[in-house]
Parts: C-alpha cells; structure tokens; sequence
C-alpha cells in the first residue's frame, strides 16, 4: 500500500479525497477521435502496401489473407468510430471513475490522450515516439 493510501485509510476522522471522473461522453468522443486515428493509419497502410503488393508478383494465400486483414481492420476500426461517436451523444450526465480504467491502459500516451484534460487527437511525432520498433 502506497503512503497516501496508507495516510488515507489510517485516519478515519479524515474524509477520503473524491475519486478522479471523467464524463463519459467526454471520453467516448476521445475515444472515438482515437480511433479515427488508427483508421487513418489502416488506411495509409493499405496505400503504402499498394504498389509494392503490385510489384511482388504471386502472392501467397495466406499472404493474400493477411493482406485482406488489413482493410477489415480499417473498415472495423471504421465502424468503431462511429460507434463511440453515437455513444458520447447518449451519456451526457454520467461520468466513469479515472482511476481504475487507468490501470488497465499500457500505452501511456493513450491514457493521457483519453484523462488528461486535453481535446485534440492524437499525431504520433517522431520526437514523442522513441525508437521505431519494427515487427
């Protein structure tokens, strides 16, 4: 137990601080503009992929499969957009608890694009990204 929690739990006479909200029609649009996000980046990888598919000759079955992956993942990531685009319209006076769903988050720039009180999508800059991490 942590010395804050620990100072929290041993003082009954002391009220224990509110926990961290966020309205979750808040976080479904953040959400949402993370997904868009990722689409996008589906989307340029199909592009990319493009001319050197065409230029690889026969391909593979389950290179074709794979292949085939990446614009599902595009259009479900697509179809997800949307999805917590309608559901931020749908939730307006609830709020969901920080703490919790914020242990449940790796990706550290995620958690601070979807808690932290800022409202512009996520742009992976080569400065904030670190090495690139190849397959």
């Amino acid at each position: 137990m942590s010395e804050r929690a620990a100072d929290i739990t041993d003082s009954p006479t002391e009220l224990q601080p509110e926990a961290e909200t966020i309205p979750l029609a808040t976080l479904n649009g953040r959400i949402q503009d993370e997904l868009m996000s990722m689409a996008m980046l589906a989307s340029e990888l199909q592009t990319a992929l493009g001319p050197a598919i065409e230029n690889a000759g026969t391909l593979s079955p389950a290179v074709l499969r794979s292949l085939q992956s990446v614009d599902r993942l595009h259009q479900t990531l697509d179809d997800l957009t949307r999805v917590f685009g309608h559901l931020k319209t749908q939730c307006l006076e609830q709020t969901v608890e920080v703490n919790e769903l914020d242990k449940v988050i790796q990706l550290r720039h995620l958690a601070h694009k979807l808690f932290d009180d800022t409202d512009s999508p996520f742009v992976l800059c080569e400065e904030d990204s670190g090495e690139i991490a190849w397959f």
